[in-house]
This record gives C-alpha cells, sequence and structure tokens, in this order.
C-alpha cells in the first residue's frame, strides 16, 4: 500500500512540474528533459519503496555495550634547546 501512495504522491508532483514549466513559458524540448529525468528519478524511488516493503523487518538482538579503553595521559616530551 505504501508504494501506491509513494506513485500517487510523485505523479502529483510531476503534473505539478509540468504544469509550473508551460505557465512559465518554458521551451517543450527544455522541459521535456526535466520531466524526463522526473519520470525516471519517480520510477527508481517507486521501486525502491516496493524493494523495502518487500523485505521482511527483522529485528538485531541488542548488543552490550562495550567498554573503550582509556588511554594514558599524555607525558610532554622535552624539546632540545
Amino acid at each position: 500500500m505504501a508504494t501506491e501512495s509513494t506513485a500517487v504522491a510523485l505523479t502529483e508532483r510531476i503534473d505539478a512540474l509540468a504544469t509550473a514549466l508551460r505557465a512559465a513559458g518554458v521551451p517543450p524540448e527544455h522541459s521535456s528533459g526535466l520531466l524526463a529525468a522526473a519520470a525516471a528519478a519517480t520510477m527508481h524511488a517507486v521501486t525502491l519503496d516496493a524493494l523495502l516493503d518487500e523485505q521482511p523487518q527483522a529485528r538485531l538482538p541488542a548488543e552490550p555495550a562495550v567498554a573503550v579503553p582509556t588511554m594514558p595521559a599524555a607525558v610532554p616530551v622535552p624539546l632540545a634547546a
């Protein structure tokens, strides 16, 4: 179901982009490239959404906290004059 809502939302945005480009007087040869890129990005987003929906939601067991060893304080090194 999430995939369909993603597809609908992105399609509405592409339609709004097409309307805005027409209203702004952008030549069709320029707007077609922008709309093609937006359509390709939409297809990738919907595909990714569908793939993520298919994956089982496995929970990893929580690992115990690991103590980080502390470093000894730095000892100043005397410099030759």
